[in-house]
């Protein structure tokens, strides 16, 4: 579902860069202050810049866990006169946040009984061990996983099997690095293009539709579908092509050994369990009501029902459930559930606490006055250049921090521009996730490449194109 893992994620800094934003951020915090602040801006609000500028550096160079450094608003908004300690604390139990738990529940027992490998390897046992077919495989079951379960977790789980297929076809030899960097990488940016396939796919999906529900435009589980599905459809053809291209035409001996290691991956998994079954239908049953809930909210007694309760209430539903092996066990217990990562349910309390502030200072909508007054510029080329800006600083530093930054500079913009925030916003949303290029931009990408078989050439010119494909495409069907 995120395709970071958020505690420990490298940012390319390393850990010079940790100390310089430890120390750059505090300096520009008070350096701002000790100027006066822009005409037509509340001292307040110039608070909220410096408080903002801080924070934004830390997240983008992870001087503390990003997790951290979200909690900061909940202590400096009060002293700096811009929220009460209430207003501040008030996004942190957004519906949001429990719509995140919720599904991260659903995921961790999903993965406790390893139904997403017996997908995994179903889909890519299908290619018999053709190359080409092989790569499509594997991106089509990590794409199609990653759309509910994490992309780090859906590339760890994967990449080793996508690994032992290169390897078969060496035959003991050095690996194929054609067919292995085709693989991991494959699996690595799959993973990242199905996360924006449904609300639930990775965490920045889940911000900015927190950010269209406080600013009055909510956008529906199936209406997020609808618009991002498309993008990803066609997103995986270009991905493929481009991680495929010197494989067209190549034949090797071992290709039945190929195809070996995947079946045997999955005849070791056995027969599909009671637990499997079950979780499987639950599964379905919260994705179908997800997909359906403004019909469902038509019938007597639901019209209260919400993505949220649904979440809660099949997360709920996996602690009343017998796994079925007879041993009183349910489908999941809190041991297995604590584990999900808690610390992105602080992240999203931070982004929009930060966010609340500069709307009530004014903040929000004096950016996006002055941006708005800019002559020439168009709001297609707005969107372009915010896009453009968003993969690239993405490459570098976590998306979730990118996307919490920018989008209350969006909304301010959307409002002096008198444009819906869907329009401005739901373009940025889906560029924060497309990070292709630099083994530091998402945890699936490090994954690929520390297998090996991946040179950081081939890294680069495929993420580039990836990357390009990905501004047109959201420039495309996305505005």
């Amino acid at each position: 579902m995120t395709d970071e893992n958020i505690a420990g994620e490298e940012t390319g800094f390393g850990r010079l860069g940790r100390w310089i934003g430890l120390i750059l951020g505090p300096a520009l915090a008070v350096g701002l202050q000790m100027l006066a602040p822009p005409d037509g801006l509340t001292p307040e609000a110039w608070r909220v810049v410096s408080l903002a500028g801080l924070m934004v550096i830390w997240w983008v160079t992870e001087a503390i866990p990003i997790s951290a450094t979200a909690l900061i608003p909940l202590a400096a908004l009060p002293l700096i006169g811009a929220l009460s300690m209430k207003d501040a604390a008030s996004p942190y139990a957004d519906p949001i946040v429990f719509l995140f738990i919720g599904g991260f529940i659903l995921a961790a027992c999903v993965e406790r009984w390893r139904l997403h490998e017996r997908i995994a390897l179903s889909i890519a046992s299908i290619s018999g061990g053709r190359p080409v077919a092989l790569v499509g495989g594997f991106m089509l079951a990590s794409m199609l996983i990653s759309m509910w379960i994490s992309n780090t977790a859906t590339t760890l789980m994967l990449a080793p099997i996508a690994i032992g297929a290169a390897r078969a076809m060496s035959g003991g030899a050095k690996p194929d690095l054609a067919l292995g960097g085709a693989l991991t990488l494959g699996v690595a940016h799959a993973a990242t293009i199905g996360g924006i396939g449904t609300p639930v796919g990775t965490p920045t999906n889940l911000i900015a539709i927190a950010f269209f529900e406080r600013a009055g435009e909510p956008i529906a589980f199936a209406d997020w579908m609808a618009k991002a599905i498309p993008i990803m459809l066609l997103m995986m053809p270009v991905a493929w092509l481009l991680l495929c291209w010197p494989l067209f035409g190549k034949g090797h001996a071992r290709f039945k050994a190929i195809g070996a290691v995947v079946k045997d991956a999955l005849k070791a998994l056995g027969p599909m369990t009671r637990p499997e079954m079950r979780i499987g239908l639950i599964f379905a049953l919260v994705a179908i009501a997800w997909m359906t809930r403004t019909e469902l909210a038509k019938l007597p007694g639901l019209g209260a029902l919400t993505d949220t309760g649904v979440a809660i209430f099949g997360a709920l539903l996996l602690f009343f459930v017998p796994s079925g092996l007879g041993n009183g066990e349910k489908l999941i217990d809190w041991k297995t559930a604590e584990r999900i990562p808690w610390g992105i349910a602080i992240l999203f309390g931070g982004g929009l606490a930060l966010a609340a502030a500069m709307e009530a200072t004014g903040l929000a909508a004096w950016i996006g006055q002055w941006i708005g007054g800019l002559d020439g510029l168009t709001a297609f080329a707005l969107v372009a250049l915010l896009v453009v800006t968003t993969i690239l600083v993405s490459e570098l530093a976590s998306n979730v921090a990118t996307l919490t930054s920018m989008l209350p500079v969006v909304a301010a913009v959307a409002t002096a521009t008198d444009t819906p925030l869907q329009q401005l916003a739901f373009p940025v949303a889906l560029a924060a996730s497309f990070a292709f290029m630099l083994p530091v931009a998402t945890a699936p990408n490090a994954i690929a490449y520390s297998s090996g078989l991946l040179t950081l050439k081939r890294m680069l010119t495929v993420g580039f194109g990836l990357n390009v494909a990905a501004i047109v495409l959201i420039m495309t069907f996305a505005t």
